[in-house]
This record gives C-alpha cells, sequence and structure tokens, in this order.
C-alpha cells in the first residue's frame, strides 16, 4: 500500500508513502490534512501497514499535533537573563 485517503472528522486525510532528500533510504508516510496547508512526516513506513491500522496512527498523530498547538508556549529566558538568576542562586543549573 502506498497511498490511503480517509475522512475522519470532517477532515479529509491523504496519506502518501514516500522517501524525502534528507532520508532517502526511509520511507516515510506523509500526511495531507484537508484546510492544513502544512503536509507532514507523520512516520516510518511499515511493511505491515494496513489501511485498518494507519488510520488511527494517522488520527491519534494529528489530533496530538493540534492539541500541541494549542499549549501556550513555554516562556524562554535569554542566556543573560540566566546567568543572572543562576549567579544570585535564584536558579540551580542543570547536573549533567
Amino acid at each position: 500500500m502506498k497511498e490511503l485517503r480517509f475522512e475522519d472528522g470532517g477532515r479529509t486525510f491523504t496519506c502518501v508513502a514516500e522517501s524525502c532528500r534528507a532520508t532517502p533510504d526511509t520511507v516515510w508516510w506523509w500526511v495531507n490534512v484537508s484546510g492544513d496547508g502544512q503536509r507532514y512526516a507523520a512516520f516510518h513506513r511499515k511493511s505491515t501497514d494496513t489501511a485498518a491500522s494507519l488510520k488511527p496512527r494517522v488520527v491519534a498523530y494529528y489530533e496530538k499535533l493540534l492539541a500541541d498547538r494549542a499549549r501556550p508556549p513555554e516562556p524562554r529566558v535569554h542566556w543573560a537573563q540566566r546567568r543572572a538568576q543562576q549567579q544570585n542562586g535564584a536558579v540551580k543549573p542543570k547536573e549533567s
């Protein structure tokens, strides 16, 4: 199986098994979702993939992606502020 198209939750999912220039020896499931302009390399293609096994994986992948997008971003501190906090003893540096 090299291509799969299905509908779920009012969205049309189109999955195509292809490699990419960065990893020419690895075949990915590329996912396009109606209403979303981005194409996603969701996961590697397995020889055992079927329509029944692929659909729930794709839907779960996209639902997690939407949940991650909806989550507010974590505040990032500039490196100079981190250094000042460490010198004041407010933040302990990570131990390796």
